[in-house]
């Protein structure tokens, strides 16, 4: 019978080479080492066959394609070749319009006639055409906007996030970044940053914010640049937040420390998305090296005292009153949450926590906290307005219903569910799960792991959260249900709603992301 798979062959040189060829006329490897890519049906027979069968002879020979000389920063390099019908005005304009209507409270990255400047010179400059390529590949890979799209144009959205990726990776192979404007060469590597944690590839995504982060202290941006007008205190939080969310994540070290020869956010009058990006850029101030190396084990662990600043630092940063768009409030309020609930792990880890505590984010019960106030802000906002954000905000959400988790495992059955007048902790945990599911990568990355991690920790709850969200039950592990009775209120009597033998338990890492999948910008 014959298979369905396609037939494919290497081309000569990988063959010889014995290297994997990805079967495209021309291939990758061919066109990036700058040789002529051929492929014969026949194999030739084992061993050298004469000059003609080195591959080193062949590079130095090469007489199909002549010696292209270094990129020019405004002529086209006869080293990369576009990919046609690829980049289309239709597809630069509407990534244009996603962006700079919703992301630019948060991603302020570039300005929009920064940005235009480049579509108007990418067909002659390749630095241009490099940005514009990754600008386009981050709006599809980042952030939600797909689900934006009617259903016959979404399909191939995914695929059309690679491919630009892919083109603009290419693209910057051939850019040296110390010869391009520097405010370009940062602002490519944040976007291929952007790029490779929304399609989970946590190596290169480290690799490129260094390399912003790197550029950016080398102090190139005293250097002349583009001649249009940037703000150099956005670029500067950015790289900032960026850095501390992922290496709050990953445990990685930082680059950039507030100091007071920092740049400064100078807005007078700031507009709304100015407004929310400056209490962004204040959420994250605290997180600096001191606090990293707490949260590493590598230094004395935080008192007391610290954790307490902390907590009140958050709250202070963004207020419960604050009135701003909901696709601003949306990244706010549930990074704010997020890092409520690093400073709580950091208190179980040190040893702080307590049925009596001085403030609540020293108590066993703080997360039911956290989580009733992310799902009364969640409860207020749009759909669409989570959905622009992507899926780094979805990992955000999964760590703090995993803590919650956490918590109400260590809770008797009276204390988890809602009575006549008051949500319990197991509404906000349907309520959580709902949000999960229903955001873009929730439903096939983070929401299996937190299924099967309630039903190991939390079994009594699997039945309930699966018929919420309408999945069918799995008989081999969906345990009887409980008769549980009403909530008991936060600052009350916790030694009777806790089962303190299970607290050793609290603050274990939550499940591991398939491949060590980093998502979303994470701020």
């Amino acid at each position: 019978m014959p298979s369905d798979k396609p037939i494919t062959i290497a081309c000569d040189a990988c063959r010889r080479r014995k290297v994997k060829c990805d079967a495209l006329q021309p291939c990758n490897r061919c066109e990036s080492a700058g040789i002529a890519c051929r492929t014969t049906s026949v194999r030739r027979k084992k061993g050298r066959q004469g000059a003609t069968a080195t591959v080193l002879h062949e590079l130095r020979k090469a007489p199909e394609r002549p010696e292209a000389p270094s990129f020019p920063l405004t002529g086209p390099s006869d080293q990369f070749i576009r990919q046609p019908r690829l980049l289309r005005a239709t597809v630069v304009q509407s990534c244009a319009e996603y962006f700079f209507a919703r992301m630019l409270g948060t991603v302020p990255i570039l300005l929009p006639v920064t940005y235009q400047s480049h579509v108007d010179r990418m067909a002659e400059s390749l630095p241009s055409y490099c940005l514009v390529s990754a600008f386009c590949a981050f709006v599809f890979t980042q952030t939600g906007y797909a689900s934006s799209l009617s259903p016959g144009d979404s399909a191939g959205t995914g695929t059309l996030g690679r491919q630009l990726l892919t083109e603009a990776m290419a693209a910057r192979r051939h850019l040296d970044p110390f010869a391009a404007p520097t405010r370009v060469g940062i602002t490519i590597a944040f976007l291929l940053y952007g790029c490779q944690i929304g399609l989970g590839n946590q190596r290169q995504a480290y690799y490129f914010l260094r390399e912003a982060t790197t550029l950016y202290t080398a102090g190139m941006l005293d250097q002349a640049d583009t001649g249009i007008d940037e703000d150099a205190g956005s670029l500067f939080w950015l790289l900032l937040i960026s850095e501390r969310a992922h290496a709050i994540r990953r445990h990685r070290p930082i680059t950039l420390q507030v100091t007071r020869d920092s740049p400064v956010l100078h807005h007078a009058e700031p507009d709304a998305f100015r407004l929310g990006f400056r209490c962004l850029a204040e959420l994250y101030r605290p997180f600096d090296q001191t606090f990293l190396s707490r949260w590493n084990g590598t230094d004395s662990p935080s008192s007391r005292e610290q954790l307490i600043h902390l907590e009140e630092h958050l709250l202070q940063a963004v207020p419960a009153d604050l009135e701003l768009p909901d696709v601003l409030l949306a990244d706010l309020r549930v990074s704010q949450q997020w890092l409520r609930t690093m400073i709580w792990q950091l208190a179980t880890s040190s040893g702080f926590l307590s049925s009596t505590p001085s403030h609540p984010c020293l108590g066993f019960a703080y997360p039911l906290q956290i989580a009733r106030d992310l799902s009364l802000a969640t409860w207020k906002l749009s759909k669409e307005s989570l959905e622009t954000h992507g899926v780094g905000l979805v990992e955000k959400m999964f760590e703090i219903t995993c803590t919650l988790t956490d918590v109400m495992a260590c809770m008797s059955p009276t204390g988890l569910r809602s009575s006549s007048f008051d949500l319990g902790p197991q509404d906000y945990l349907k309520h959580l799960c709902t949000l999960i599911q229903g955001l873009p990568g929730g439903e096939t990355k983070f929401l299996p792991l937190l299924l099967a991690k309630i039903g190991q920790t939390l079994p009594s709850m699997l039945g309930p959260v699966t018929r919420h969200l309408g999945l069918p039950v799995q008989d081999a592990i969906s345990p009887k249900e409980v008769d549980i009775g009403s909530p008991i209120a936060l600052g009350k009597d916790w030694n009777k709603a806790f089962n303190w033998a299970e607290m050793s338990r609290i603050g274990d890492k939550t499940p591991e992301i398939e491949g060590g999948l980093e998502l979303g910008l994470g701020f």
